[in-house]
């Protein structure tokens, strides 16, 4: 928590110094309206060129009139009843240019027929539920998959923590070997969660891992009550969005310029999923 011209600020709010942006993750009511001037705050005081904010849809008004405008948004997010909306201000105009070379292959991708797939592990594969055990090996991963992540990933500290918070990973492994990854970032109040963290090693991929992990996620989470699903996927990484895609998950709407993930600030694209029927 911060204080904020005498205020606690109560809501979670991500820094990230190498992407240049503050990202408000999870909005506490009791911070309003203050909250928007304390994302400007910490945009000036530390140089970020775009503040970026998940926020319920009745609350949107007040940051459309500090400056905001709407990326992406997900239906229903909140317990299956109110709408999330993902708003961004930019405070470096260059940085709210959209890609557009990137954006036109995704565009003819998302053209293309559905696939549907049903692809099962081979004998020598094996998934599970990481646990606390696996945090090792994890890291490992993250960092042979990732240059720069927004999240500490390839800390250890940081993951005993996210899976104590409710976030649940998943591996899949040959043999004893670690060797692809995926994450659930659970909010169990709102019953959505965030499908992110896939990774898999150099020399496995091309097998339907991430396909594979994110229907086993799928399962378990809808087991558990989850409603909503949604991901924040690399526009760069076409194969990601496939996956997505083939999935049955909706497309929303494009953050530009929006993650520093891979070494570099990259657009990043909202995909959406109800596992419940309105």
């Amino acid at each position: 928590m911060m204080v904020f011209k005498n205020k606690i600020i109560k809501s979670h709010v991500s820094c990230d110094a190498e992407g240049k942006r503050a990202y408000l993750m999870n909005f506490d009511p009791d911070d309003f309206p203050v909250i928007t001037d304390y994302l400007d705050d910490l945009a000036a005081i530390n140089g970020y060129t775009k503040s970026f904010i998940k926020i319920q849809a009745k609350y949107a008004p007040a940051f459309f009139m500090s400056g905001y405008k709407m990326e992406a948004f997900v239906p229903r997010f909140y317990g299956g009843n109110e709408d999330a909306f993902f708003l961004a201000k930019y405070f470096d105009q260059e940085r709210s240019q959209p890609e557009k070379q990137a954006l036109s292959s995704f565009l003819q991708m998302i053209q293309c027929p559905l696939i549907r797939k049903n692809v099962l592990l081979d004998d020598e594969y094996s998934l599970k539920l990481l646990t606390e055990s696996d945090t090792n090996a994890m890291t490992e991963v993250f960092k042979q998959v990732f240059d720069s992540y927004p999240f500490p990933i390839f800390d250890i500290n940081f993951l005993f923590r996210a899976m104590k918070e409710g976030t649940r990973y998943y591996g899949i492994f040959h043999g004893v070997d670690l060797i692809a990854i995926s994450a659930a970032e659970c909010d169990e109040k709102h019953q959505s969660a965030e499908m992110t963290d896939f990774a898999v090693l150099p020399e496995y991929r091309g097998k339907n891992f991430a396909f594979i992990l994110l229907a086993a996620m799928e399962k378990d989470l809808l087991e558990s009550g989850y409603i909503t699903l949604f991901t924040i996927a690399r526009l760069h990484a076409i194969s990601m969005n496939k996956t997505f895609f083939n999935s049955g998950y909706h497309y929303s709407g494009t953050l530009h310029n929006n993650t520093n993930i891979a070494g570099s600030i990259e657009s990043m694209n909202v995909w959406y999923k109800h596992l419940k029927v309105f």
